[in-house]
């Protein structure tokens, strides 16, 4: 892994510092885990805006709700009945995902 330097307010690297120690892991590490969370946050918010405007063209919806269906009855994996399995972060990661978007 190579090596950069970036620069910061004086208070994020404090921070940064404080979460270092306290998390016992390299300061880089938890800059790394930050752009991934701010990319996925941002990826759910598109995903949400997109479908808020999906919503808005009944005629959009109406054929995107058909496709679904479509698609739905076509998927004939044999798991019909099975529950769908999610880690404990994946969980929680979807139920907080759930929560920003519809503020529940």
């Amino acid at each position: 892994m190579s090596s950069s330097s970036i620069r910061v307010e004086e208070e994020t690297l404090a921070k940064l510092r404080v979460l270092s120690k306290d998390e016992k892991r390299p300061i880089g590490q938890i800059v790394t885990d930050l752009v991934k969370k701010y990319e996925r946050d941002k990826f759910f918010k598109q995903m949400h805006e997109d479908f808020t405007r999906l919503r808005a063209d009944p005629v959009a919806w109406k054929e995107y709700q058909e496709e679904t269906a479509l698609w739905d009855s076509a998927s004939g994996d044999g798991l019909e009945n099975e529950e769908p399995y999610y880690t404990p972060e994946e969980e929680e990661e979807i139920n907080a995902e759930y929560a920003r978007t519809y503020g529940r």
